[in-house]
């Protein structure tokens, strides 16, 4: 996959949108793994792990010349340090979602990424989409809210009040474990966990068969809404 990776990044003399960052990684992956079949959980830790690869590879390509001269002066350096970070979270923090919305959409699930509530508030995701759950006469038992953050330690309770009509919250995330602490307290307030499987040994053992697979909140969405 390296040289795949390292071609494809000698294409470009800036950066990518974000959505164009994730669409070219599953691109190199379909190109290496092409005649492999893989599972939803281990796809989207595959994309995830792709996009990261070329990304630093992007980075390494751009910043070349950054790599090779001397600043001259530390106020450059800081710039230039500046910016490479504020590019690192931003890509960090949509491609996650990106990712989720290219996989429900081979399921062909029905979403709205971003989702749109109360107040104008912007959940990731809102199945069937934005228009039912405005929609007062649209049951709210067939509603269905998925946050999507990569790492959700300290920024769970952020979903809470995202989507009022929808009572059980899910929430995908790459976060590898959490504390009991925090798996009660999200169990309190009405929060699914969704994680890749792979990540689930990782989890508290006493705490596993509350943890969604990828697969598994697939598998809810469809049967919600064959039509």
């Amino acid at each position: 996959m390296e040289e795949e990776i390292e071609y494809a990044v000698s294409q470009f003399d800036d950066f990518p949108a974000t959505a164009d960052m994730a669409e070219i990684a599953r691109q190199i992956h379909h190109e290496v793994y092409k005649r492999k079949p893989f599972t939803p959980d281990l796809i989207i830790l595959e994309w995830v792990k792709t996009e990261y690869s070329t990304f630093k590879a992007l980075e390494r390509h751009l910043y070349q010349e950054y790599l090779t001269e001397p600043f001259g002066e530390v106020e450059f350096l800081v710039e230039v340090s500046n910016t490479i970070l504020n590019r690192r979270k931003s890509r960090a923090g949509k491609s996650l979602e990106h990712h989720v919305d290219y996989l429900f959409s081979s399921f062909n699930l029905p979403f709205s990424h971003p989702g749109r509530s109360e107040g104008n508030k912007k959940p990731d995701f809102l199945l069937p989409s934005n228009a039912a759950y405005a929609d007062m006469s649209y049951p709210a038992s067939d509603l269905i809210f998925l946050g999507s953050k990569t790492t959700c330690k300290d920024r769970w309770r952020q979903i809470l009040n995202e989507a009022n009509r929808i009572e059980r919250k899910h929430l995908l995330t790459l976060q590898q474990g959490i504390s009991p602490n925090q798996l009660n307290e999200m169990e309190d307030e009405k929060v699914t966990l969704v994680v890749p499987k792979p990540y689930h040994t990782l989890y508290p053992e006493q705490y596993r068969d509350r943890l969604w697979t990828v697969e598994k909140f697939i598998q809810f969405a469809v049967e919600k809404y064959k039509y």
